[in-house]
């Protein structure tokens, strides 16, 4: 009987440790969850922000790289850094930060500007 109640113990020991075990992955997966969605809106918010200002963005648009390189204000500006750096890069891309729209790029050095709708 005596070692019955010891089993029984050690039973309900182990449960409890599961138990805690369990919860703590809960609460850490829930944390995670929680901090992946608030950097997310944070992400988009910042975007927001940036579009909502205007100005025009230079990227690098490769098959190795896709990242922002400029932001300016003017058409003018982006131009400027356009015509300077295409001699070197055939993979520079301007956009409209208001419209997401694909004004220029450096198209094999050429500085080619594009007009109408894409």
């Amino acid at each position: 009987m005596n070692s019955l109640k010891n089993n029984n113990l050690a039973y309900n020991k182990n449960m409890k440790l599961e138990l805690r075990i369990f919860i703590c992955f809960v609460i850490t997966i829930a944390y995670i969850t929680y901090v992946d969605i608030c950097n997310s809106k944070e992400q988009t918010s910042v975007t927001t922000q940036q579009q909502s200002a205007g100005g025009f963005e230079i990227r690098i648009q490769n098959d190795y790289d896709n990242e922002r390189l400029e932001l300016t204000q003017t058409l003018d500006e982006a131009l400027v850094y356009l015509k300077s750096y295409s001699m070197h890069h055939a993979d520079l891309f301007v956009y409209d930060l208001a419209t997401g729209i694909q004004v220029a790029s450096s198209n094999n050095g050429t500085g080619v500007i594009y007009t109408g709708t894409n």
